[in-house]
């Protein structure tokens, strides 16, 4: 269930690449375990083909990259629940530097 006047947005590209990529699979694991607060909705393509699947996270404006459906539980725990960028899997042409969110 989406709320559009939650805080948190996350946005699972599911254009041409990222849902051969897998990128379905990734958004039905992020729907089968909703957090308070947060939307996540499908999105059209973010620019970043060759990366996906690629998650974007707003309004931190994180994106992450070949994210698969097992990354989803860290994602859900780490970054939408408790605030810490999950490092290992941010796209790293977009955050070449992990240490801005420490």
């Amino acid at each position: 269930m989406e709320n559009l006047n939650s805080p948190k947005q996350v946005l699972v590209c599911q254009h041409h690449t990222c849902r051969k990529d897998g990128a379905a699979r990734v958004l039905e694991t992020f729907q089968a375990h909703p957090v308070v607060d947060v939307t996540v909705s499908g999105c059209g393509c973010l620019g970043l083909c060759g990366s996906g699947p690629i998650v974007l996270v707003t309004p931190d404006n994180t994106y992450y990259w070949h994210i698969r459906p097992k990354n989803v539980p860290t994602l859900i725990d780490q970054h939408l629940r408790h605030g810490q960028v999950v490092t290992d899997l941010l796209h790293a042409r977009l955050h070449p530097d992990p240490n801005e969110f420490l």
